[in-house]
């Protein structure tokens, strides 16, 4: 039998070397997320949360008003309208209060990578750098 020489299966070689090479430089990576990566999720996650909160409150501050507003007319105003803009500023404050609370569970998401994934001697400096001291 006659050997096979390299010559003749290289392209093979090559392109499992650079097929590997493609999985351990950017398959891997997706797959196993590095703390910075974790940390950078979470801080989206954390500015989609307040985002989300920033919506609640001027929802909340506009069904207020409109409350407001129909209370100070209450002589003119049928009491079903009224009672209904009571319901729809009662629900927003409660909407308010749960966009709050996911804040405070993503800011607390966010404290926790930065203390349980990163050296000891940076948390300060990484807590006040994202202003969560």
């Amino acid at each position: 039998m006659d050997s096979i020489p390299f010559g003749e299966f290289a392209f093979l070689y090559i392109g499992l070397g650079i097929f590997l090479i493609i999985v351990v430089g950017v398959v891997l990576p997706c797959v196993v997320p590095t703390p910075r990566g974790r940390l950078n999720r979470q801080r989206r996650e954390l500015r989609h949360c307040l985002y989300e909160r920033k919506q609640a409150e001027k929802t909340a501050e506009k069904a207020l008003l409109d409350h407001a507003k129909l209370h100070r007319q209450a002589q003119n105003v049928q009491p079903k309208k009224l009672r209904e803009a009571e319901e729809r500023a009662s629900d927003m404050q409660a909407l308010l209060g749960h966009a709050n609370d996911k804040v405070l569970v993503a800011e607390n998401h966010v404290r926790r990578i930065l203390l349980d994934e990163f050296p000891p001697a940076n948390h300060q400096e990484l807590l006040k750098k994202y202003s969560l001291q």
